[in-house]
């Protein structure tokens, strides 16, 4: 039987994606270490894990850092929708009507 292959450093299990630790300014990502940086100090504890905590979940692909996807009854839905080859519901298509004939209009 082959041996497990250990985890990558990025996909522990131990680390919860949902955590979002603040830096010292109460902020999260990577706002904290740049201003330390600006000061001319060292990071602190708080503000590198916050860092490392947003660049480990950008490298995941989490949608949490990512942009918020529109609901159903957008036009950006309706884009959504065709992107991922699926027809787009009712909702998306009013919507995506309605953006149409407003760009006619203008």
């Amino acid at each position: 039987m082959a041996a497990a292959k250990k985890p990558h450093k990025n996909w522990l299990l131990s680390h919860d994606p949902m955590a979002r630790p603040l830096g010292c300014n109460g902020r999260y990502g990577p706002s904290g270490r740049e201003a330390h940086r600006r000061r001319g100090e060292e990071p602190c504890p708080l503000c590198r894990e916050s860092h490392k905590h947003y660049r480990r979940e950008g490298k995941r692909g989490n949608p949490g850092t990512g942009r918020r996807l529109q609901p159903c009854g957008t036009n950006a839905a309706a884009k959504r929708h065709r992107a991922k080859g699926e027809k787009p519901c009712f909702k998306c298509r009013v919507a995506e009507t309605a953006y149409n004939e407003s760009l006619k209009k203008s």
